[in-house]
């Protein structure tokens, strides 16, 4: 069986907040339409929630390395710029 590759196994470069939440949305939206059209393709649909999954991961971790303002909180350097 072929193995798909996934877009999170590759190194992503540094996304605004708003794109990551964009992508996340997008995904969401590419899965239900799996779900629901005439082909009905769960294994799509759940890769697309993988990736969304993935999305709404990269902002948690986003918003624990930084405080309220911005700043980067333990050392931890902040990974995406601010929308």
């Amino acid at each position: 069986m072929k193995q798909k590759s996934k877009a999170h196994d590759k190194v992503m470069p540094p996304l605004s907040l708003s794109e990551l939440c964009s992508e996340a949305a997008d995904h969401v939206a590419k899965a239900r339409i799996s779900l629901f059209n005439d082909s009905y393709d769960a294994e799509v649909a759940l890769l697309h929630l993988d990736e969304a999954i993935f999305c709404l991961k990269r902002l948690l971790a986003h918003g624990r390395s930084t405080d309220i303002n911005g700043a980067s909180v333990n050392g931890a350097s902040a990974t995406l710029r601010s929308a």
